[in-house]
């Protein structure tokens, strides 16, 4: 304790023992507005919950199962005769066909054709060939000697 609460009056005490006592009280009715507080924003939140919920669960039933109105009913009649569908088959696109290019050659005429007639041939056009690259190295004018892999041993083992 210090000097001052050692030498504090008996009305001292009494003011401070009061003020404790008030602080308390608030202390407590303090927590008790935080608890109320939040079970309250617990309901809310619960009720905006179920809300939503309801509202999903309708708009996504009339989504799924639009009102239907009621048809109307008339008799049947029978005609005997009975219509069958047919399922519509798309044709199928016929694959495309290439030109290929025919060189004509006139042949001359020999003594055993009569009729006048062109042989014609077919002939792939010749693919042109790519000229290949050429690759230019260009090489030191002193290239370095290759290391020795052994590093002189090989003298020393054979003795050279």
């Amino acid at each position: 304790m210090t000097e001052a609460q050692k030498t504090r009056s008996p009305q001292q005490l009494e003011i401070l023992a009061k003020a404790r006592a008030k602080a308390q009280i608030v202390r407590k009715e303090n927590a008790e507005l935080k608890r109320k507080e939040k079970e309250l924003t617990k309901a809310e939140k619960e009720k905006e919950k179920a809300d939503r919920k309801k509202n999903i669960t309708e708009r996504y039933a009339k989504l799924k199962d639009p009102p239907k109105e009621p048809l109307e009913t008339e008799e049947y009649e029978s005609d005997d005769t009975e219509v069958v569908e047919q399922p519509v088959v798309k044709p199928k696109p016929k694959p495309k066909v290439k030109k290929t290019k025919k060189r004509v050659v006139v042949v001359p005429q020999s003594e055993s054709d009569t009729d006048e007639e062109e042989e014609v041939v077919y002939v792939a056009a010749p693919r042109k060939k790519k000229a290949p690259k050429e690759r230019v190295v260009y090489a030191p004018e002193n290239p370095p000697a290759p290391p020795d892999p052994f590093g002189g041993m090989y003298e020393k083992m054979f003795k050279l």
